[in-house]
């Protein structure tokens, strides 16, 4: 992962901007607060296990939505 000044017209505002989009991108900000502190291993697996029945819910929510019948003949607000 390299920012180039010839890539940003040597603005370092902008390289700084790309450089921290690279970063997020890559996840290593994540990552590192990730590893800051020691999480047991059974904590990990909640965590996950958590994460994965939010991503179940958010999907099931969106299916959902697209199988409910519409309201075509809403009434307007005047």
């Amino acid at each position: 992962m390299t920012v180039r000044a010839e890539d940003n017209n040597g603005d370092a505002e902008r390289m700084i901007r790309q450089f921290r989009k690279l970063v997020k991108a890559e996840g290593i900000i994540e990552e590192q607060r990730n590893r800051r502190y020691f999480k047991p291993d059974s904590e990990k697996r909640r965590e996950q296990k958590e994460e994965r029945q939010r991503l179940i819910n958010k999907v099931n929510r969106r299916r959902t939505e697209l199988l409910k019948p519409r309201d075509r003949y809403k009434k307007r607000r005047s």
